[in-house]
């Protein structure tokens, strides 16, 4: 996913949390929310990016979810891409998911609930 904050990055009007912006309670937009700041709450929306500077916590519902900041709760979504912080316990749904994350502390874990595709894979067979 291209970073939406750059200007010609995104057609159409969009949500935006500035980095400094501090937001509490649920967030509902109909356009995408792109997010440099921090919203602690509900967030729906079509789409929602979390930027390097970016923080949610709390449940997140859209159709696409792309995050290279910090990440916790619940995220729902037909697409999401992450390579951010993702905190312990965050719960993560998904028909497709691209991950590009690493453990700072120990191993990382994955549950699925049903079984799954693994789809070009960057990783040597062990």
């Amino acid at each position: 996913m291209a970073d939406s904050t750059l200007p010609g990055s995104h057609s159409g009007p969009a949500t935006i949390v500035q980095e400094g912006t501090r937001f509490k309670g649920d967030f509902i937009s109909s356009c995408p929310i792109i997010v440099n700041g921090q919203i602690e709450g509900a967030v729906k929306a079509p789409a929602v990016t979390v930027n390097n500077s970016g923080t949610v916590q709390g449940n997140v519902d859209a159709k696409t979810i792309a995050c290279r900041g910090t990440v916790s709760g619940v995220l729902e979504a037909d697409t999401i891409e992450l390579s951010g912080t993702i905190a312990r316990n965050t719960i993560v749904r998904a028909q497709r998911l691209k991950l590009n994350i690493e453990s700072t502390s120990g191993r990382i874990e994955l549950a699925f609930g049903q079984a799954v595709t693994i789809r070009d894979s960057n990783f040597p067979p062990a």
